[in-house]
């Protein structure tokens, strides 16, 4: 073999030698990439923390907050404090009435902090004026499907609502008169009549009264008054504790020139 061409061979010894040592060293890197991808991408079992339901207001607060009935209909509306997991799917809703031990999803994938309950089951007994009670859980859910640990329960009975006169204007007074078909102190504890009027698009409060008498049904309220929207409301007051509330809601919206 002349020296020619053994330096050629040699540099194809080494050519070779080269193209194996890249390879290898491409097949360390794909599997430290792959790796690393592995720790990166691992399955999130981290679920996100416990929900929490608004904190129901007091039946004389001006603005009212947490679980209660609604003047719609015979619903219960619920609303919860936003959940801080940066993945959050959505949020899942829990329910059980009083007479039962299993706990029932009734809603799901819920995007907003709050929910109405339009079950037809929730209506109050038209003999005794009242429903049974109704617990309610709600959790949040992360985009791996992690569900977080249940609130604590909030509860609500609704009961009849009560039958709303039209207001009457007698100058710069307005007398507010309803009529309620169960006035026993042992169901019905008073009642909290309320007058909004709209500004601006907002309902505003401009009158409250803690009315506990059953006779007369009738509020006054003394103006001045405006001309305007206005929303007429009272809400029954039920006669259980402030743990397990109850109640209903009625309202009339009105114009005065």
């Amino acid at each position: 073999m002349t020296t020619g061409h053994f330096e050629d061979r040699l540099n194809i010894d080494k050519k070779q030698r080269t193209t194996v040592q890249i390879c290898l060293f491409a097949l360390i890197a794909l599997s430290l990439f792959s790796g690393c991808g592995k720790e990166k991408f691992a399955a999130d079992t981290e679920p996100p923390a416990q929900m929490q339901f608004t904190p129901r207001s007091a039946e004389t607060d001006s603005i009212e907050t947490g679980i209660d009935a609604v003047p719609e209909g015979n619903y219960i509306y619920l609303s919860w404090l936003p959940s801080a997991a940066l993945d959050l799917a959505g949020y899942r809703l829990y329910r059980m009435s009083e007479d039962s031990s299993e706990k029932q999803i009734i809603a799901d994938g819920l995007e907003l902090t709050e929910y109405t309950d339009r079950d037809a089951n929730l209506a109050p007994n038209s003999q005794t004026g009242f429903s049974q009670g109704f617990y309610y859980w709600v959790t949040a859910l992360d985009e791996s499907s992690n569900e977080s640990a249940l609130s604590a329960e909030a509860y609500y009975r609704l009961m009849d609502k009560p039958v709303l006169s039209n207001p009457v204007a007698q100058g710069d007074s307005l007398i507010l008169s309803w009529s309620y078909n169960h006035l026993d102190p042992t169901v019905t504890s008073g009642f909290i009549v309320r007058l909004n009027r709209l500004e601006s698009g907002v309902w505003t409060p401009i009158f409250l009264e803690n009315h506990q008498e059953f006779f007369p049904l009738t509020s006054i309220f003394i103006g001045p008054l405006t001309a305007g929207t206005y929303r007429y409301q009272v809400d029954v007051v039920g006669a259980t504790s402030v743990l397990l509330p109850s109640g209903s809601e009625a309202a009339v919206q009105f114009n005065l020139n």
